[in-house]
């Protein structure tokens, strides 16, 4: 009976195990996030949680690294229609694009080539993220080339700039003049007419159906925490029904086992009888 009761005891292990890891599974498959892009800089990731906030897509950063190598992980909620439709929205406004190559050569040389290109990427991302905030404005890209140093040339070249700017209203508010004229006043030695705009009229793409995808796993973690509860509640009925059938199973092989040492002691009794009334008999026997 021991034996029986021990084998047991993995098999009601395992299947709690079982269960326990289909709850886990519901409730991340529920509740999951799935990661769309990496940026180096805090001020571009929060442009585009801006964004995908804008179009109800619910997103998050978490920062990782330290040092040269810190990022910002870019996240959103949701299944892998959510996941295309925040990649959709990055790449209609722009935003995301890959990092400039890391420029090469001594250690005194790279860093002063790095710090210049942090303050031009910074410069930039300021000029897109104060263009973005025009109505209308969805991709946003400003690229610009510092003046030459007069001390490496007789005749430096000026500093210049071009700036695209795509719209998703039927009108611009906007002129190219005044575009220029934004722009010139944010970068150092910049003139209005070295600045080359151009403005196009760019619907956005239509997103995916979120809706029906978001009820769908609506549905499907209700029909699973439902169908969860159900088997519990099986596995605990099932559970009792089987401790009672043992406790029945141990009544009534201990009321045997009682019944048998009951007999047993009996048959003992009676031997002892049958022996002790053969011993009298042979002490009462005569010799002639």
């Amino acid at each position: 009976m021991m034996r029986k009761k021990i084998s047991q005891r993995p098999k009601q292990k395992k299947f709690y195990v079982l269960f326990l890891c289909l709850l886990a599974v519901l409730f991340v498959g529920g509740c999951s996030a799935r990661k769309v892009q990496t940026v180096k800089v805090e001020a571009e990731a929060n442009q585009i949680i801006d964004i995908l906030h804008e179009y109800n897509l619910k997103a998050d950063k978490e920062e990782i690294g330290d040092g040269e190598r810190k990022a910002f992980v870019i996240s959103v909620d949701g299944g892998d229609e959510e996941r295309a439709a925040a990649i959709q929205l990055m790449e209609d406004h722009c935003l995301g694009q890959p990092l400039p190559e890391q420029i090469e050569g001594g250690t005194v040389i790279t860093s002063i080539g790095v710090e210049k290109a942090r303050e031009q990427r910074r410069i930039k991302m300021n000029i897109e993220s104060q263009l973005r905030q025009i109505p209308g404005a969805t991709c946003v890209s400003v690229s610009f080339v510092p003046p030459e140093d007069r001390t490496l040339a007789l005749n430096p070249y000026p500093s210049t700039a071009s700036v695209l700017i795509n719209y998703k209203t039927p009108t611009f508010p906007f002129t190219k003049e005044d575009i220029a004229g934004m722009v010139a006043r944010s970068v150092p030695a910049l003139k209005a007419e070295n600045v080359n705009v151009v403005l196009a009229a760019k619907p956005l793409r239509p997103l995916p159906d979120l809706q029906s995808g978001y009820q769908f796993r609506r549905m499907a973690l209700v029909t699973g925490i439902g169908s969860a509860i159900i088997l519990s509640f099986v596995a605990i009925v099932f559970f009792l029904q089987k401790q009672r059938k043992q406790k029945s199973l141990s009544v009534v092989e201990g009321e045997r086992e009682i019944y048998e040492n009951e007999n047993q002691i009996k048959r003992t009794s009676l031997l002892d009888e049958v022996y002790d009334s053969e011993d009298d008999d042979d002490d009462g026997i005569k010799l002639p």
